[in-house]
């Protein structure tokens, strides 16, 4: 093999420099001061055609530049500089648009209201200080815990059961993974319909107070059909029938509910009781809002999880049911440590989907009645209440619980590709 002299190497390196920073920078300053100049000159129109013609002919001219100066380095070298080449701009673009924005943003938290002087640690000590802030994060913690498990739990189920139709499986799996499909602002007004309250005497439009103000206990009347006296508050022959009567159902405000104290079967539990007591504290309206998620993002465990399970050779599936092994033992024995790592790839999916977590709270409650996450505490910081200072430190909150998986999964990468 041919030793490689100073020469080439300072060559490669010499290119390299140009491939990852001096090359996308002149890319990206031409392209800014190119189109800040047209902008005032020429309509937007005209504006959007200089953009695809001039653009798009300058970086093919840059690139053939940079093509033609990496054929002058020595050919054991070539390739290595051609992905360079590729990767420069992108690994540029990041820096300028997620890199520093993340250093800017720390900086920031540091901040005082409108980010004009430096007050140390005043809004991270806020930040769990703050009654309203931390039943924000209590709730994170909650959607956290609740979501992920139960959609891992209840994909795995329902994507080893499908595996195991022998008809129709194509079809549950499309109507599974339909919800995926759904955007997170249109499930969550559909759910918002499904828990709508309206007070007496307005007509009940949720789906699930509707059925419950239909619901009759009492005796039929005469003339009248069973349920009728009470389905909507309706007057029925001159007289108005309104909740109060005791053979019909009370709506209720499950959005409303910060706790399980104001229902019904509340009464019947026992406050000295300490499971009762957790219980009773259960956040309704938090776990209403978590179901639209997992409904949502089931479908997407359960398909994933079915590709695993079919990866998994038959061989060993027969072998486990030859030896005697129940469904349930082989689901546990055989399936899941197969599947494991699909299983962490779905969880680290869903970890990071539940930690940016808006539309849902946003469309529902807009993060009233004790529902807030800290997505949408970061936005009202920064476009309710104008404190800039506040908003970036919960950002950084939300990044400093993304960093251990972005660490979990660089080091699970580099273990896979060292085995």
């Amino acid at each position: 093999m041919r030793e490689v002299t100073q020469q080439e190497k300072l060559m490669s390196i010499g290119i390299s420099m140009l491939a990852l920073g001096i090359f996308p920078l002149i890319w990206f300053l031409s392209q800014a001061l190119l189109f800040r100049e047209l902008t005032d000159a020429i309509s937007r129109n005209l504006l959007v055609v200089f953009a695809l013609i001039i653009g798009s002919s300058f970086i093919f001219f840059l690139f053939l530049g940079m093509d033609k100066i990496i054929k002058l380095a020595p050919k054991d070298s070539r390739d290595a500089l051609e992905a360079r080449m590729f990767v420069g701009p992108s690994l540029f673009m990041i820096s300028l648009f997620l890199f520093y924005p993340a250093v800017r943003t720390i900086y920031i938290s540091f901040k005082d209201r409108y980010s004009n002087d430096f007050i140390g640690f005043e809004n991270y000590k806020w930040a769990f200080s703050d009654p309203e802030m931390i039943v924000t994060i209590r709730n994170q913690i909650i959607w956290l815990f609740f979501v992920v498990f139960f959609v891992l739990l209840i994909g795995l189920v329902v994507g080893w059961l499908s595996d195991r139709l022998n008809k129709g499986e194509a079809f549950f799996k499309s109507i599974v993974f339909m919800p995926m499909a759904i955007s997170a602002v249109g499930a969550s007004a559909i759910f918002k319909f499904i828990y709508e309250y309206r007070p007496p005497p307005l007509t009940q439009i949720g789906i699930i107070n509707g059925i419950r103000v239909s619901v009759d206990r009492g005796p039929t009347l005469p003339g009248i059909k069973a349920g009728e006296k009470c389905m909507n508050n309706r007057i029925i022959d001159g007289e108005f029938k309104d909740f109060k009567n005791e053979d019909c159902l009370n709506p209720i405000g499950w959005l409303q509910q910060r706790d399980l104290s104001n229902l019904p079967f509340a009464e019947n539990l026992n406050p000295d009781n300490f499971f009762s007591s957790i219980l009773v504290n259960l956040p309704v309206n938090t776990m209403l809002l978590m179901l639209i998620m997992i409904w949502m993002f089931t479908g997407f465990a359960a398909v994933v999880f079915s590709a695993g399970i079919k990866a998994i050779p038959q061989e060993i599936m027969e072998a486990g049911q030859i030896d005697g092994a129940s469904e349930m033992r082989v689901f546990r024995s055989i399936v899941i440590p197969y599947i494991k790592s699909t299983i962490i790839v779905v969880g680290t999916y869903m970890v990071v989907t539940v930690l940016k977590a808006f539309d849902i709270i946003y469309v529902s409650t807009r993060g009233d009645l004790e529902t807030n996450l800290l997505a949408v505490k970061m936005l009202d910081e920064f476009s309710k209440y104008r404190n800039f200072g506040r908003s970036a430190t919960v950002a950084v909150l939300i990044f400093v619980c993304v960093l251990p998986i972005i660490i979990g999964t660089a080091i699970r990468e580099r273990e896979n590709t060292q085995s």
